[in-house]
């Protein structure tokens, strides 16, 4: 596994929507050059990884869903794409060593503090409350973390966007630096927040993003009804 196959992984998992949308990346300065650090995303579809890291100045390190990389064929392009399992079922120790491990050898670590997709009033910047779990492995880690809002990648479940290439937005926000030892989990927690819904609004505002551009679920692009929220049992160290 090594530089070739990772970009040829995302360049095959975002080469459609890619062609089908139009992309606007803004704040990719504020990603240190070198040097380890949680990059924290909001994640509203199964495309935001693949879009995230084409054209991003660093090779990031995805966590993921275990089911998703037990997939034949898929599952081996995220092996190459430097994503690693993380089991929702339980506790999941060797998830976390293995983010450690990667910080550790000075990789962008990727990981989505909502811990799965989320739209609406389910989601953080709809109002929904972020989990703790991720702001105890910031302190924990002690790097700076890369605040990032992702913005219209819904839109590519729904087929003929594809004819009719809707914008897509991916905003990178100043750095957060590594937090002091008296910093709470839920004090690292709200810095999380406040730079996401920062980023966010100036989105909305810089772009003029319409409200069909905002995130919705898959089955609301289509038409379908929505499935109860199942609720989600990962747990990240306290």
């Amino acid at each position: 596994m090594g530089r070739f196959s990772y970009h040829l992984a995302h360049h095959l998992a975002a080469t459609l929507p890619r062609l089908g949308s139009r992309i606007y990346r803004s704040g990719f300065e504020h990603v240190p050059k070198n040097g380890p650090a949680l990059l924290l995303s909001n994640h509203i579809s199964h495309f935001d990884p693949a879009l995230m890291g084409i054209q991003f100045p660093r090779y990031i390190h995805f966590m993921a869903d275990k089911p998703l990389l037990e997939i034949p064929i898929y599952g081996k392009l995220l092996e190459w794409a430097y994503v690693f399992p993380i089991d929702r079922t339980k506790n999941d120790r060797a998830a976390l060593r293995t983010a450690m491990e990667r910080l550790k050898a000075g990789n962008v670590v990727c990981i989505f503090p909502e811990a799965g997709i989320r739209h609406g009033k389910t989601s953080v910047l709809g109002g929904a409350e972020m989990p703790v779990g991720t702001a105890s492995l910031w302190r924990m880690m002690h790097v700076p973390v890369i605040p990032m809002v992702v913005i219209g990648t819904d839109q590519m479940y729904l087929w003929k966007n594809y004819f009719r290439r809707p914008r897509i937005f991916i905003r990178v926000g100043p750095l957060l630096l590594a937090p002091d030892d008296k910093a709470t989990r839920e004090d690292l927690r709200d810095r999380i927040v406040a730079a996401w819904r920062e980023l966010y609004d100036g989105m909305i505002r810089d772009y003029a993003i319409r409200p069909d551009e905002l995130p919705q679920s898959a089955q609301e692009r289509w038409g379908r009804p929505v499935p109860v929220k199942q609720e989600d049992t990962t747990k990240l160290p306290n």
